[in-house]
């Protein structure tokens, strides 16, 4: 892949998420991801005073600094609502009510 590829990817990824009018980020695992944790950083601090951000986390561990914890208080914080379901998802986007 070499360096260039990687830096392509890279612009690719960012360049899209310049294009979007909402993110919706996969929260699973024993932590967030990486890549999607630098994806939200972006995009909340470049886009949260007008675009939302919705987690998404189906995964039945907590993944935060506490035992009511969600996710990574950074993240959590980020996003503007954490649903637990595809179909809650479904509704979230639906409805608008992002920020229940």
């Amino acid at each position: 892949m070499g360096q260039e590829g990687k830096l392509e990817i890279f612009r690719i990824c960012k360049a899209h998420l310049d294009k979007v009018d909402m993110l919706v980020a996969v929260l699973d695992g024993p932590q967030v991801d990486d890549g999607t944790a630098w994806e939200i950083g972006y995009f909340y601090c470049k886009y949260s005073d007008r675009l939302p951000i919705i987690g998404i986390r189906t995964d039945f561990r907590n993944a935060g600094e506490t035992r009511l914890s969600t996710v990574n208080a950074m993240i959590e914080g980020s996003c503007d609502r954490i649903v637990s379901s595809s179909e809650e998802l479904l509704e979230v986007l639906r409805g608008g009510c992002v920020g229940e």
